[in-house]
């Protein structure tokens, strides 16, 4: 309910840009929407601190480049500062690393500068109204970059595995009970069990004097085997 009698209301934006043909032109565009209402314009990340604070729009429409500083550090502290100001990047940066910095500082919208009259005062309202849009010509760099997260993400999970790994087999060399490396890594024995079962398959041997083996030799740096990571 709140949603849609904020969205009746004509959404009060603040343009932040240091192109003076970048910021008339936007101001333009929304000029014809009887639904949005430019109360500002700055040039300067100095200009647009202080125009947020006089202001407090429903929504920023900024470059990831202000002069010298950072839209996305300034971006950031929009969102900390006025939690309930939106964010909508207007960019020529199209790189997915600064989309995913974008998305990461808070953004709720990321548009080219190319982007309609139509598509910019759809994306205002859009982000207004609580929601997040991004131009359509992004989804490979976003999809490139959920991807490089995930293997990212699977890459810390096999490292991990290793660690555990390497850890329930020096204790096997230490001469260790199933029971006692369960006690000391606070894990329970069939999962210590499971870990060995593993650990055997991929170095293909058989026995525990083989796994204590391979541990002692692997720290000497004489191992024959494959390292636990492939």
């Amino acid at each position: 309910m709140e949603q849609s009698i904020r969205m009746r209301e004509r959404v009060r934006v603040v343009l932040i840009d240091d192109s003076d043909f970048v910021l008339t032109a936007l101001q333009i565009a929304l000029s014809k929407s009887s639904r949005i209402h430019v109360v500002g314009t700055a040039r300067t990340e100095s200009e647009a601190v202080a125009l947020l604070r006089a202001c407090q729009p429903d929504v920023v429409v900024l470059d990831v480049r202000v002069g010298q500083a950072s839209g996305i550090t300034l971006c950031g502290i929009i969102r900390e500062s006025y939690p309930k100001t939106a964010v909508l990047f207007i960019t020529a940066d199209d790189d997915k690393y600064m989309l995913r910095s974008a998305v990461l500082a808070g953004a709720q919208g990321y548009l080219l500068k190319s982007a309609s009259e139509e598509a910019i005062v759809k994306s205002i309202e859009v982000v207004a109204g609580g929601q997040a849009i991004m131009d359509p010509r992004l989804t490979q760099q976003l999809l490139a970059w959920v991807r490089d997260e995930r293997g990212t993400a699977q890459r810390e999970r096999r490292e991990e595995g290793s660690r555990v790994d390497l850890r329930v087999l020096s204790l096997v060399a230490a001469g260790k009970s199933n029971k006692e490396i369960a006690q000391e890594l606070n894990i329970t024995p069939s999962a210590v069990t499971a870990c060995l079962r593993a650990v055997y398959k991929r170095l293909n041997i058989s026995r525990r004097s083989e796994a204590a083996k391979y541990f002692v030799q692997r720290e000497k740096g004489l191992s024959g085997h494959a390292n636990l990571s492939h």
